[in-house]
């Protein structure tokens, strides 16, 4: 079991429900605006940019580098 989950199990589980949404919204009020995913429907020319990328790495593998 990785750390995270084996900390919940032990833990954050046996505690009462109204402790474990104190703890949650603790966790949520920490983490910083720019640290959460942008879910726009709209693609950036980065966006392309990366699944391109991505494209072209993904076929160059299939391929064994005959592009």
């Amino acid at each position: 079991m990785a750390p995270v989950e084996d900390l919940y199990e032990r833990t954050i589980r046996p505690l009462p429900a109204d402790q474990r949404l104190r703890l949650a919204t603790m966790i949520l009020n920490d983490i910083p605006p720019q640290a959460v995913v942008d879910y726009r429907e709209e693609w950036t020319e980065e966006d392309y940019r990366d699944l391109a990328r991505a494209t072209w790495g993904r076929v160059e593998t299939e391929e064994g580098g005959r592009v």
